[in-house]
């Protein structure tokens, strides 16, 4: 089932647009990444119950290796919780990302 994502406005895209340091280029290649993994391929990540924060909970845990090719250089893990709550009505609520930056 492909999902509608919806990004939480400050923890996710206010926090993405502003971090420091990421090139525009990979920013643009994160949010179609996510787009195309994330929203096409859900259910897989959804029914993984080792990608879930807690057993029973609604949240899971999803991620992505981006080098930034135009900036400066280096791999960065995007790690995101989303929420499946809504999921039955097609939405996946992208609720938090946290950024590790390799060497």
């Amino acid at each position: 089932m492909a999902y509608s994502l919806r990004l939480h406005a400050e923890r996710v895209i206010k926090y993405l647009r502003n971090y420091a340091g990421l090139s525009r280029h990979t920013r643009i290649k994160l949010f179609a990444n996510l787009h195309s993994d994330l929203r096409i391929n859900g259910d897989y990540y959804r029914n993984d119950p080792e990608r879930r924060l807690a057993p029973g909970s609604s949240c899971f845990w999803y991620s992505i290796l981006i080098q930034d090719d135009e900036g400066d250089g280096r791999i960065r893990q995007f790690s995101f919780i989303v929420d499946d709550q809504h999921a039955v009505y097609g939405v996946l609520l992208v609720e938090f990302v946290q950024i590790d930056v390799g060497p």
